[in-house]
């Protein structure tokens, strides 16, 4: 029997069955799949794991990452390792898989054909703000009080243009941006991409739309 002797580097985790698209994937490696129990992992060598977070490298790494999951979720439902996940071997991902097993079985089922897409959004006047700067307790309370107010404009206004198509919206704030995660089904992709373009711009902000992704935002119900 073969047995692994590089590192992995993992990508995402899917239930069994089918076969993936060949894809090359970080370090130019091919894209490799092993099932573990009814899942199946994605994943490819790594000679040399310590050069994956090096600045020089990492950015190539990522976007080859990312590449990686786009492709999967285009035919699968996954959840995702966050970036940069490294094992030392086939045996060492068999006992991650193993340790979270119930986590990942519960998600794949109740997330099944679905994807996330990732809005982020950034404000002219909030990004001229120098939030080192000392205020007073008003200035800070005004300040904070429009910020809400902006995110609860655009909140209601993606929410509107998606009715009926996104099952399920989380979001969360990020020192100067806004972060909204969005859980649609595969098929509904070019519908809710749709749907965004219809809304137009907004005034004093700028939304920049990646995916589709793995739903690990919602991978906790």
């Amino acid at each position: 029997m073969l047995r692994w002797k590089l590192p992995c580097f993992l990508y995402c985790v899917t239930e069994s069955g089918g076969e993936p698209a060949a894809t090359i994937g970080v370090g130019e490696q091919p894209v490799l799949a092993h099932d573990s129990g009814g899942l199946r992992v994605y994943w490819s060598e790594v000679a040399n794991p310590e050069t994956v977070d090096e600045p020089r490298v990492r950015k190539t790494a990522e976007q080859k990452y990312h590449q990686v999951l786009r492709e999967v979720v285009g035919y699968t439902t996954a959840i995702a390792f966050p970036f940069p996940a490294i094992v030392a071997d086939v045996e060492s991902l068999d006992k991650l898989i193993a340790d979270e097993r119930g986590v990942y079985e519960e998600a794949l089922v109740r997330l099944a054909d679905k994807v996330q897409y990732d809005l982020t959004a950034t404000w002219a006047a909030e990004q001229q703000t120098d939030l080192a700067t000392p205020v007073s307790g008003r200035e800070y309370l005004k300040r904070r009080q429009e910020a809400e107010a902006r995110v609860a404009a655009i909140d209601a206004k993606l929410k509107s243009v998606t009715s009926g198509i996104v099952r399920e919206w989380r979001s969360r704030q990020d020192r100067r941006r806004h972060l909204w995660f969005a859980l649609i089904g595969r098929d509904d992709r070019e519908r809710f991409i749709a749907a965004l373009r219809s809304a137009g711009p907004s005034e004093g902000v700028r939304l920049r739309l990646s995916g589709p992704w793995p739903p690990n935002e919602f991978v906790r119900a």
